[in-house]
């Protein structure tokens, strides 16, 4: 019976371990189809908004959106009344 409990246990420790690991940020994950989308490859737009514990957005990535293929990244600042006194231009 011991040796039953104890690989279970650390099967359930690890677990445990790996579930802390993962990301907290909260994000909205958008994927618009450009072309058809029962194509093989479809042309889509994709786009990630972090956003804060209020909803307001913090940072948007749009995926391998430049002409190189690479993603593009905006980022938003507050002040401590909650309006956004930076929008920064987008930067891949």
């Amino acid at each position: 019976m011991k040796k039953i409990i104890l690989p279970i246990s650390a099967l359930l420790v690890t677990s445990l371990a790996q579930a802390q690991l993962t990301p907290t940020e909260n994000y909205i994950y958008t994927k618009t189809y450009l072309s058809d989308p029962t194509l093989p490859t479809p042309k889509t737009s994709e786009t990630v908004q972090y956003v804060d514990g209020l909803g307001r957005p913090k940072q948007v990535v749009n995926i391998k959106a430049s002409p190189l293929g690479r993603d593009v990244v905006s980022h938003i600042e507050y002040d401590q009344f909650g309006r956004q006194i930076k929008d920064y231009l987008p930067v891949p």
